[in-house]
């Protein structure tokens, strides 16, 4: 029988953990308010934007983003520690109607959708985009009614064939109500998103991450303020984070392929899984699904004639966006000497991925840890090499993030916004010169996320078993 000194300090620790969890449960319902609250501002920010009556645009973009980043982050860290989805259902409710209630911003961080409309139009109107810039006087009187970025006039389009189908579809809606289409898609795509992920959490027991897609300002802001086509590829390594969970390989082949012809960064995600499935067989199964959805988008797109490679070369050789490498290297090499070292550094890289995993396949079929970094590691690959790199591209790393959070992804994610103080003097007087201190603290990041990659790998090379990393 427990003495009075015994019943005493249980009472006590007892009321120190009721206590506890009332505060989380405070912070935790005031960090959700905040995320709601922080995301309706985009109506001001689209006013003002509008208006061009502000040239701290840039700088309200950066705050909004940071603000909300952090407040998610205090929600996941105060959010149930459960896997019951009905723990959830206030920050389920605070992440759709986020979603629901941006429907009728005006973009203001990006103009990309006007281009996206104008080629699907192009495409609907029987010629090619991949071919014809939006300068040519043949879209005269189209680009008048459509209004394309003049900072886009000269290039072709580089999107995949996919992709470009689905912004002929929004764009046969007319030129008033081509983007309340595409909005409409985007919405649909971003809250399967959401409810693909709550399934696919709940079932890795890791439901206690789902603020880190349900709040994401990345994946709310992006995809309807932004309104970016990379709402459609992190839906697409969402399902195929699904299929494969539940092991619908051809299922999950058919999705990568599939979001690999809307942007080319899913396919990534066979390099990691072709090592977790237990025969050749299988591995042939889901690279075959893949490669044969890939090849016959192209092949029909090539069919209807168009020529779908556009505008890539140029992108390589002309863009540049807070990309750190790029700016180093371009210091001591020419841009065909940095595309050059760029394809080898990704092969070398590549190649030893893959030969780590061979090392430790056993291990990666119980390790969900090691295949998820794995999975992290091939998806921000390219967006490191890339001599460009905007906050909408971290997009389709999101759902991986929430399946093994990590301090290094969760920078970068809330550095890349950083990144938008150039919206202001753009808006205001057309003048794109984005400024340094941004791309080097992602620089920092980056070298610093090298090295404990680096040492990760000399501790763990090789040997016959891996220990796990720990979540937060």
């Amino acid at each position: 029988m427990a003495t009075p000194l015994q019943r005493f300090f249980r009472t006590k620790i007892f009321e120190a953990k009721t206590f506890e969890a009332k505060s989380n449960s405070i912070i935790f319902h005031c960090s959700l308010l905040a995320v709601l609250f922080t995301s309706l501002l985009s109506y001001y920010l689209s006013f003002i934007a509008r208006q061009e009556i502000s040239d701290a645009i840039g700088l309200y973009t950066v705050l909004q983003y940071s603000v909300m980043g952090l407040a998610m982050l205090l929600a996941w860290r105060t959010s149930p520690q459960s896997n019951k989805l009905a723990d959830y259902r206030w920050l389920l409710l605070v992440a759709i109607a986020a979603r629901l209630f941006l429907f009728a911003v005006d973009p203001y961080t990006s103009n990309d959708v006007a281009r996206y409309l104008f080629d699907g139009r192009i495409a609907l109107e029987g010629l090619d985009p991949y071919r014809i810039s939006h300068d040519n006087l043949a879209l005269a009187e189209l680009r008048a009614q459509w209004q394309p970025p003049e900072e886009h006039a000269k290039y072709v389009t580089l999107y995949p064939p996919l992709a470009l189908g689905v912004f002929a579809l929004a764009a046969t809606a007319g030129v008033v109500d081509a983007v309340v289409v595409w909005k409409a898609i985007l919405l649909g795509a971003s809250l399967l998103t959401l409810l693909i992920m709550v399934k696919v959490l709940q079932r890795a027991g890791k439901l206690q991450h789902l603020a880190l897609v349900a709040l994401s300002p990345l994946l709310i802001l992006e995809a309807h303020v932004g309104l970016h086509i990379d709402t459609l590829s992190t839906l697409a390594i969402a399902a195929a984070l699904y299929c494969w969970q539940r092991q619908y390989l051809v299922s999950a082949g058919i999705v990568i392929g599939l979001g690999a012809t809307i942007k080319l960064l899913p396919i990534m995600l066979l390099l990691p899984l072709i090592f977790t499935v237990k025969s050749i067989r299988e591995a042939t199964y889901l690279l075959a699904a893949a490669l044969s959805v890939v090849v016959g988008v192209y092949c029909s797109a090539i069919a209807l004639g168009f020529h779908p490679v556009g505008s890539v070369a140029v992108f390589f050789e002309k863009w540049r966006f807070a990309a750190p490498l790029f700016v180093v290297l371009e210091n001591f090499f020419s841009g065909q000497k940095i595309l050059t070292i760029m394809l080898s550094l990704a092969t070398i890289t590549c190649s030893l991925v893959a030969y780590f995993l061979w090392c430790y396949r056993e291990t990666l079929k119980t390790n969900t840890t090691l295949l998820i970094g794995s999975l992290q590691l091939v998806l921000a690959l390219p967006l490191i090499l890339s001599p460009v790199i905007f906050p909408w591209y971290l997009m389709s790393l999101v759902p991986l993030l929430a399946l093994y959070p990590n301090r290094y992804l969760i920078l970068w994610m809330l550095l890349m916004p950083l990144t938008y103080e150039v919206i202001g003097p753009f808006i205001c007087c057309q003048i794109w010169q984005p400024a340094q201190w941004p791309v080097w603290l992602v620089g920092l990041l980056q070298l610093v996320t090298f090295a404990a990659l680096l040492k990760y790998s000399f501790q763990h090379w090789p040997r016959s078993s891996l220990v796990p990393h720990k979540d937060y």
